[in-house]
This record gives C-alpha cells, structure tokens and sequence, in this order.
C-alpha cells in the first residue's frame, strides 16, 4: 500500500531553498537589523550585486538592491543565488552562529543539488554528517525554527535519496 511519508520524497525547492535558505535570509534583514539601518541594507546590496558570480552557474551579477529590499517576495530561483554567495558575502554583517549555520546550509545544498550520485553509501554518509552539522548550528544560533516540519523532514533525505536517486531528479523547480 501507499506509505504517504516513505512514498513521497523530500521536496529540496520547498524544504531547502524556500524552506530553510528563506527563513535565514528574512533572518538576516530582519533579526540583524539591516532592514531598519538604511547604511547597511545599501553596505550589504553592494556586496551582493558586486561579487564575482563567473563559475557560480548564474546568468547574471545578483540585483543586489532587489535582493536586500525586497527579501519578502523573492522566488525559489532569488534564494538560490543567496545561498551560493552568503559565505562570501554575510561575514561582519551576522554574528559568528548565524554564519556557521549559512556555511553548514551551503555545504549541504552542495551536496543535494548533485545530478548523480557515483558512490551511494559514500555519499549518504557524507550528506547524513552534514544534514546533523546544518541541524546542530541551526539550533546553536536560534531553536524558533525547530517547531517548522522542515527541519524534521531534512532528516528523511538520505533515505529518499537511496530510495529515488539524487534529490534534484525529484525537485520540482
């Protein structure tokens, strides 16, 4: 019979990218104090639009200002470019926790955007570390996500991943 919770796999755009990339980004506006602080939004818009993104896979410079000011109504495709850059670009803006949970996230979303898969139980084992290390920053920074399904769905990855094959075979981006 149909298992509703094995049966269907984790959805990376809406748990990862629109889940997880949204709430530290809306987080990082909001809760760091750049949305109220007009030299800081405009410090962090430059920072964005003037990275070098040559190798990155996008098709242009990031709209910075679009991105910093209008962070409530990004899509799944403004969230991805964020988490590519955040490393580079969020050090002196967040406090040293946010920042280890943007580095956690970025390993990770290295990791599920991956086409295929050469060696499975390698590379199951390596996603499982990092899904915990995502988890354990995510939690040392701030627990009031922890009340979200996303954060409990993550965990179930590895086993969809094994079950249907790379995560982005089933993305529906």
């Amino acid at each position: 019979g149909l298992d509703a919770h094995a049966d269907t796999p984790v959805e990376i755009l809406h748990v990862i990218l629109l889940g997880f990339v949204k709430y530290l980004w809306h987080d990082v506006i909001i809760e760091n104090q750049i949305k109220l602080n007009p030299n800081k939004k405009k410090e962090l818009a430059t920072c964005l639009s003037s990275i070098e993104v040559e190798g990155l896979g996008l098709d242009s410079k990031l709209a910075g200002n679009t991105l910093v000011e209008h962070y409530g109504s990004l899509t799944g495709s403004d969230f991805r470019k964020i988490c590519q850059v955040a490393p580079f670009v969020l050090k002196g803006f967040v406090n040293t926790e946010c920042y280890e949970t943007w580095i956690a996230l970025s390993k990770l979303i290295l990791l599920v955007w991956q086409p295929e898969i050469e060696n499975l139980e390698t590379y199951l084992k390596i996603l499982t570390h990092e899904i915990d290390q995502f988890l354990l920053c995510a939690a040392k920074w701030s627990i009031r996500w922890f009340n979200k399904p996303k954060f409990h769905i993550l965990v179930h990855l590895p086993e969809h991943i094994r079950r249907f094959g790379p995560a982005m075979l089933f993305a529906t981006e």
